[in-house]
């Protein structure tokens, strides 16, 4: 709602300065309350207000005396302060104020719509209308009030079956927090704090983005994130992974949306959208669909249908945006719409307006994508929706649960941050959530890497570049039914790989938990190949028994003691509430699936796959075109597939380069600490070439030996030597790595050998068990 202005607050005083003046004076002279007077005639009424409540204090309350300490509270910026107004304006005889100030009722009647009390606002209203009744311009102003006030009114007598619940004082506090931002797995909240800081010209108010993160179901202590920037800014979105923000930058009369990234060390500096997006007027807020291939933003620029309207831009095959296009009458106004907040499933659109016949200040809207046509926005309802302001509402994947910010009555001050839980019988949203982590397989550290995502139903086009945690190496992206994507996969230190999915044609919300371990191949410390080993665990969060998002952060409250249980179940059995009780003992049982999955379980999909690099010529690499270059992935590993080929194949796997062709051995023989090939052997060499080119499923096992002249290490290194000098021979005449089993195991330990004997490398055909 909007607050009178100071001047029709000067236009009041001045009708009845004559009274306060001749109370000043009645009132033992008192110098503070003749300041008090002073304030309130030039519309100081922060100041004048306490002033008043000393006076009352002092005895000296009548009929005036409340009506300036309610108008004092009625202007101040604070809902909760507005509403302490009420009871001091009903100790107030209409005939005492001789005259009545021009907008007496409608003061009273905005205080009862602050603090939700539609039907005596109502009638305040309508006496504020007979007022008017000869003013036009004040007629159609109250008549937008009463309309406002009635819309509340039916809205509130159906509420919504959901419960709002605020964060609490350790993201709330007695200053404004709000446009809160969260991934959409609910790991990660970013929003914007305004408070008032020094700077060299006195106190000013300044915004400030901070972070907090859900790793125990609670929200951990914000933390600052510092942006590269002089000017204001403040949170506007956040990509779906949490690894990418946008973020305002500017002041209240001009700015525009950028975008950081996250940084091993913190956050990158600011990078700018392009022109299309940037104009010279106002981007307040944006919201980019998971493949980060459109965008919808609020902006002011010339064009539009009022105030502030959404746009939306789709980016273009060059990376970047592609001209605005305005989503026109259905969801824009004459008035300001502002806070897009486009769904993981890019088809249901959340902002938030104070237009479209909304209960009084800014609502918050839904409309959903129709064959192609955006639905005619529904009103979120109470106790979503209030007569104060709701704004920036931002729902997570799986629709269970939302944040918006507030400033309704009984907040710590400003706007707050809140949370919606959706009633059990919420909606379903048929995607897919992949929860994924790429690490070391040696080290179990994460790794340098890009993630790209291909739609093969549509094109080979890149659609989407991810950027998994640096510290942690997770990853998340969300897929929609049906379909069957490509991840192509960069890692430092390793040759990009490709990942097939499959994403059934589900009607529920999915989670994906997926591990990746990568490890080089190494014959003799040089480096081969690499394998990729791959675990996946499917979740349908509906499923009785799955873990649901929901119950991972109430499990967790409970872990960390946020919830005394002893009383909570006290009550539940005084109450004979057994399927409370029973779901109290479920989530007791719960853990957090996202680091305590059982990837080694019989229902894991699991897929390991090697990859050498010298039968990996460019002619099998799959070329793919990412930003205008042209990137070679290896060959595409279909992991449903091949997991459910390499677990029906396991006991054969077992078998694999132990099972010898025939009990010949080939040996040669070197000199003392020699690792040269001699000539002589060449022939004999030649004949199991022959052999290897001949049976295709054959390999050879390399074995070298030294004899125990010299230490330890060098006898190792010796018969490495040795072992590779053989190896070379067939890999240089086209056998590739795979086919070979070269080991150097150091000095021979056979007593019965002589030294010549022992300086010796041993060939023997192996069936590979292909």
């Amino acid at each position: 709602m909007k607050l009178d202005n100071k001047v029709g607050a000067v236009l009041l005083t001045v009708l009845l300065w004559g009274g306060f003046e001749t109370y000043a004076q009645t009132a033992q002279g008192s110098k503070e309350l003749i300041k008090a007077e002073k304030l309130f005639l030039v519309g100081n009424f922060d100041e004048a207000l306490p002033l008043f409540l000393e006076a009352e204090k002092a005895g000296n309350a009548d009929e005036l005396l409340n009506y300036k300490i309610a108008r004092c509270y009625s202007a101040s910026t604070e809902l909760n302060e507005r509403i302490k107004a009420i009871p001091y304006f009903e100790k107030v005889d209409e005939s005492a104020l001789n005259p009545i100030p021009p907008d007496f009722y409608l003061i009273i009647g905005d205080a009862y719509v602050a603090n939700e009390q539609i039907e005596q606002a109502l009638i305040y209203y309508n006496k504020q209308l007979k007022v008017v009744a000869r003013d036009a311009r004040a007629k159609a102003s109250v008549e937008g009030k009463i309309s406002s006030a009635t819309i509340a009114y039916e809205i509130m007598r159906i509420p919504k079956n959901v419960t709002v619940v605020s964060l609490g004082s350790g993201i709330n506090s007695t200053f404004t927090e709000y446009n809160p931002v969260v991934s959409a797995d609910e790991s990660i909240l970013a929003y914007t704090s305004l408070k008032p800081v020094q700077s060299k010209s006195g106190e000013k108010l300044a915004e400030e983005i901070l972070i907090s993160y859900n790793k125990t179901g609670t929200w951990s202590v914000p933390v600052k994130v510092d942006v590269a920037t002089e000017n204001n800014y403040g949170t506007a979105g956040i990509t779906a992974d949490g690894q990418e923000m946008l973020v305002f930058i500017g002041d209240h009369s001009s700015g525009s949306i950028y975008k950081i990234q996250r940084e091993e060390n913190g956050w990158s500096r600011p990078m700018p959208l392009g022109d299309n997006i940037h104009s010279k007027y106002m981007e307040s807020t944006a919201s980019m669909t998971p493949d980060n291939k459109t965008i919808y933003f609020a902006s002011n620029r010339p064009g539009g249908y009022g105030g502030m309207d959404i746009y939306k831009s789709e980016k273009k095959p060059d990376g970047s945006w592609g001209k605005a296009e305005n989503l026109g009458k259905t969801i824009n106004s004459k008035a300001n719409e502002d806070a897009p907040f486009i769904h993981p499933n890019k088809k249901m659109l959340f902002f938030t307006t104070d237009g479209h016949k909304g209960m009084g200040g800014n609502d918050i809207y839904k409309s959903e994508l129709i064959d192609g046509v955006w639905s005619v926005p529904k009103n979120m309802g109470y106790p979503i929706n209030t007569t104060a302001d709701d704004n920036y509402f931002t729902l997570i994947a799986d629709g269970s649960r939302g944040y918006f910010s507030s400033d309704r009555k009984g907040g710590s001050g400003g706007q707050d941050i809140y949370a919606m839980d959706m009633p059990e019988n919420y909606e379903t949203i048929p995607l897919t959530m992949i929860k994924g982590r790429i690490l070391d397989a040696e080290t179990q550290k994460p790794m340098p890497t890009k993630i790209y995502m291909i739609d093969n139903e549509t094109s080979e086009k890149i659609d989407y570049m991810y950027h998994p945690n640096p510290k942690t190496g997770d990853y998340l992206v969300i897929l929609p039914p049906s379909q069957t994507y490509d991840m192509i996969i960069e890692s430092e230190g390793f040759l990009p790989y490709t990942l097939n999915i499959d994403v059934p044609d589900q009607k529920e919300f999915y989670e994906l938990y997926q591990k990746i371990y990568l490890k080089t191949i190494k014959h003799f410390d040089v480096v081969v190949g690499q394998e990729v080993e791959i675990k996946n665990a499917f979740y349908n969060t509906q499923a009785e028994g799955v873990v649901s998002l929901r119950k991972e952060h109430e499990a967790a409250l409970i872990d960390n003691d946020s919830i005394d249980v002893y009383e909570l179940m006290g009550q539940l059995m005084e109450a004979g509430d057994q399927s409370g009780m029973d779901y109290l003992v479920e989530l007791l049982l719960i853990k957090n699936p996202i680091d305590s999955v059982d990837f080694d379980n019989s229902q894991t999909q699991s897929a390991k796959r090697v990859y050498y690099y010298d039968e990996s010529d460019e002619s099998k690499f799959e070329k793919k075109q990412v930003d205008g270059e042209v990137i070679f992935s290896l060959p595409t590993m279909c992991v449903t597939k091949e997991a459910e080929a390499q677990k029906a194949a396991i006991s054969q796997e077992s078998q694999q380069v132990v099972t010898h062709i025939s009990n010949e051995v080939l040996k040669i023989f070197f000199d003392a600490g020699k690792s040269d090939l001699e000539s002589k052997y060449e022939s004999n060499l030649k004949l199991i070439l022959d052999e290897l080119n001949n049976k295709p499923n054959w390999g050879i096992e390399i074995s070298g030996y030294a004899s125990n002249e010299g230490n330890e290490d060098f006898n190792k290194k010796l018969s490495n030597e040795r072992a590779k000098s053989v190896l070379d021979y067939f890999n240089h005449r086209g056998i590739v790595r795979r086919r070979i089993v070269a080991i150097g195991y150091g000095a021979t330990e056979s007593s019965g050998l002589s030294k010549e004997e022992s300086r010796r490398v041993e060939v023997r055909l192996v069936d590979l068990g292909r």
